[in-house]
């Protein structure tokens, strides 16, 4: 499947190819029925993640880091931030929110218990191989979450298109990824707005995992900054990739002649002053 997958992804990344891959892309956006999935796994974009000791690394000059992450599924992406944080700031005072709308999901992620199901034991990568190391305590196929790091990650039920969320307010960093894509533009349009008041101005947001053929007007009344880095690699990391065009989820091969490029591929966005 692997070898099929990237053998997919590489045909398509050819021109010829990818003008009849949009046609497929476009017909699979109008066809297919859009339903919310917990699919998720660890470490699944560490490129984007390292953008905190990098640009974005600001965020930690005050000491303190409040993180709020929207549609958390199983806690994988939650608990990778938190490794990553506790592995490069292992003075910084920072929490982790995790909200979402499956109760079954939340009761995992509560647990702090997982499997190599959620991608654990497999990477190759130095940094997920070091991430895992500080994250978890391994009893053969079961690995559980270090106390120190799950004392300060949170779980509970949230609906980004709920009134009720919009008493998330203030956190210098919010993720919203891989669940806008689900839903219809009004639905998204609703979702962003959610994640962009919970947001604290001169903050940041993670937004993966858009449809790309509405971001840009989706996000153009909030007047959020794109952040130029690293585009085209978080872009290649993105598990999507390899199914385009075959599923209206999947993420087309970057294109660096798009009018909109910046806002169209950049999941980094800053929250003006």
């Amino acid at each position: 499947m692997m070898q099929l997958d990237q053998l997919n992804r590489r045909l398509f990344s050819f021109a010829p190819a990818r003008w009849v891959g949009r046609h497929i892309y476009n017909r699979q956006r109008r066809r297919q029925s859009r339903a919310q999935s917990t699919t998720t796994k660890f470490f699944r974009n560490l490129q984007q993640l390292t953008v905190l000791a990098g640009p974005l690394s600001y965020l930690a000059d005050s000491g303190t880091l409040s993180v709020l992450v929207a549609g958390c599924s199983y806690g994988c992406e939650a608990f990778s931030l938190a490794g990553f944080l506790a592995l490069q700031f292992p003075h910084l005072n920072w929490t982790i929110a995790g909200v979402d709308i499956s109760k079954d999901a939340l009761r995992v992620a509560e647990a702090a218990r997982y499997t190599g199901a959620h991608g654990l034991g497999i990477s190759t990568d130095a940094l997920a191989q070091k991430l895992e190391a500080r994250l978890f305590d391994r009893s053969g196929d079961e690995w559980t979450v270090l106390m120190d790091i799950r004392d300060r990650v949170s779980f509970a039920y949230g609906d980004v298109l709920s009134e009720e969320f919009r008493s998330f307010k203030d956190y210098d960093l919010v993720l919203g990824q891989n669940f806008m894509i689900h839903m219809g533009e009004e639905e998204a349009a609703t979702a962003l707005a959610a994640l962009v008041n919970a947001s604290r101005p001169g903050g940041a947001l993670f937004l993966g995992g858009m449809d790309t053929e509405t971001k840009t007007k989706l996000l153009a009344p909030h007047k959020l900054i794109p952040l130029d880095w690293n585009i085209a690699g978080i872009h290649e990391d993105d598990m999507r990739r390899s199914t385009w065009p075959w599923n209206y989820w999947s993420l087309e091969p970057i294109n660096r002649s798009e009018k909109d490029y910046l806002t169209r591929y950049s999941t980094i966005f800053l929250k003006p002053l």
